[in-house]
């Protein structure tokens, strides 16, 4: 991660000053959705030549703001002005006009197109035919991507389609085609999201670059120690209204938290010290053909797995939860086989899938919370076919209580509730139906500090009750201070264990990065690449 310091001694970056031109006003916006009010009278100036974090929690207003600045909502009221003009912006196009680019966090681009062609949507190079004639000029469109996506180490992918992309890929994708549009504004909306610890160090080494060059960039950002490593100033917004702005110099972890949630937290990766019990699952996985590796999970065990392009850590997950059976996996679940069984039969078995995408995945957003919950364990609650809903309704309502979830009304559909309550309800429903083991693909990704916070509480609680939590987080730190151990993947197979805490996480990086052999620091007694002979004897008893 880029430092405050390392930031600052960058000889291209200008220091900033009380005196830098402001390239965009806003002035006493607001903007209302029926009864619920997105912004009250928030202003926000930001400067040429600088990196402004906007922050706050989830519902805040960060988004409506940035949708506002790029042309996608109209205010009810207030004044824009840019380069010193009133302006008004009818849509993205007239954003365009003025050069203002927005990367958002959901991505914008065409699955069936190739890389190549996604980059160059906006304006594809032509060539021209006896004056008139124009046709696109497909060598000119390959080499243009390849020289933007170079730095990225994404230049051998041009000519493959988005829709065989990992989530990092696009991501970078996405990112790549804003910079090269040349924005006077650039808005990055949770840019890093699904990037890891070396592409996030890439990314913010072009954001400086363009920071150098003039270039005003807004990040909208949940990680405090991004927020702190690269930004000039930060705005901080809670529910729709400013709270303030202040250099990044003046702020520090626990005054800029305060000022996002208006009060301390504890801690920010709350530990719950559990004394670890028997093996709870044993996984010998062919993740890719002619590849073996074997995982063990114990009860009470937090056990981590880093994401990032190449780990193939999903390609697991899906192998694990039964969303890709395959006859080539042994799995057992407390001495019982289940290799055999696909999602369903997993759920049964206690083996659930907390997505990262909570709405698209894991949850049924029209539905009420109560609904979600109860949907994959009706079988709990009927007798002779009816449905006892009171009984239901009980087993709900505790669980809202235990996990705080907001606001606690079991009626209200889960799609207006914030992204931290969504994955607080996936997790219900699993814990509603006796999860032994809980299969948590980065379910703090997008989700704010507090958020963030509060799960972890419910993660700890699980692990408590004797669960097994298998924790795949693109968040380093959020594995180093939760994990029992860390597990190191690459193309789904285990490269490295490192088990014990505190980790090194100098050394924990470096082996997701591919460098060295940190064998002496940690122990793989647990966990091995597991032989032909040993898959094969599990099979058999695998029914």
């Amino acid at each position: 991660m880029i430092t405050t310091s390392d930031r600052a001694s960058e000889s291209s970056a200008p220091e900033q000053s009380s005196e830098a031109r402001p390239l965009l006003v806003v002035h006493r916006v607001s903007k209302t959705y029926g009864p619920v009010r997105a912004l009250s009278e928030v202003s926000l100036e930001i400067r040429c030549g600088e990196v402004h974090a906007v922050v706050g929690e989830n519902g805040a207003g960060k988004s409506t703001l940035m949708k506002i600045i790029a042309g996608e909502e109209t205010p009810d009221s207030g004044e824009i002005r840019f380069d010193g003009r009133a302006i008004t912006l009818r849509g993205p196009n007239d954003a365009r006009a003025h050069r203002i680019a927005i990367v958002h966090q959901q991505f914008q681009l065409v699955d069936p197109l190739t890389v190549a062609e996604n980059m160059c949507l906006d304006g594809p190079p032509v060539r021209r035919f006896f004056g008139f004639l124009k046709l696109l000029h497909h060598a000119r469109m390959i080499e243009e991507a390849e020289r933007q996506l170079a730095p990225f180490g994404l230049d051998c992918k041009v000519q493959a389609r988005v829709r065989e992309l990992s989530v990092a890929e696009r991501q970078v994708v996405e990112i790549s085609r804003a910079l090269a549009r040349r924005a006077r504004l650039l808005i990055l909306d949770e840019p890093t999201s699904a990037l890891n610890a070396h592409e996030i160090e890439h990314l913010f080494s072009h954001v400086l670059k363009l920071r150098s060059e003039g270039v005003a960039i807004v990040l909208i950002a949940h990680s405090i120690d991004e927020v702190l490593s690269i930004a000039d100033r930060i705005t901080v917004l809670r529910d729709g209204r400013l709270i303030g702005t202040q250099p990044a110099r003046d702020l520090d972890a626990t005054k800029l938290v305060r000022m996002i949630v208006g009060r301390d937290l504890e801690k920010r990766y709350p530990k719950n010290e559990v004394t670890l019990g028997d093996p709870l699952l044993h996984a010998a996985l062919a993740a890719e053909p002619g590849g073996h590796t074997e995982l063990v999970g114990r009860r009470g065990e937090i056990l981590g797995i880093p994401t990032y392009i190449g780990a193939a850590v999903r390609d697991v997950l899906a192998l694990l939860s039964g969303e890709r059976p395959s006859a080539r996996n042994a799995i057992r679940l407390d001495g019982h086989g289940v290799g055999n069984t696909a999602v369903r039969g997993r759920i049964r078995a206690g083996i659930c899938l907390v997505p990262g995408d909570a709405t698209a995945e894991g949850l049924v957003p029209k539905m009420s919370v109560e609904e979600n919950i109860l949907l994959p364990n009706l079988s709990r609650f009927q007798q002779f076919g009816v449905v006892k809903r009171e009984r239901g309704r009980t087993l709900v309502r505790d669980l809202i209580n235990a996990l705080d979830i907001r606001p606690a009304d079991p009626s209200i559909p889960v799609e207006r509730l914030s992204g931290g309550n969504r994955q607080k309800v996936v997790i219900a429903k699993w814990l509603a139906a006796g999860a032994k083991v809980l299969l948590m693909d980065d379910p703090t990704r997008g989700v704010d500090v507090g958020a963030k916070v509060e799960i972890y509480r419910v993660i700890g609680d699980a692990v408590v009750r004797g669960s097994l939590v298998v924790l795949a987080s693109s968040d380093l730190d959020e594995l180093l201070g939760l994990a029992d151990r860390i597990v190191v993947m690459r193309g789904g197979q285990i490269i490295e264990i490192f088990d014990r805490r505190p980790f090194d996480k100098a050394k924990v990086l470096a082996r997701t990065a591919g460098a060295g052999n940190f064998s002496d620091s940690c122990q793989g007694g647990d966990v091995a690449g597991s032989s032909e002979n040993q898959i094969e004897d599990w099979r058999m008893d695998d029914v």
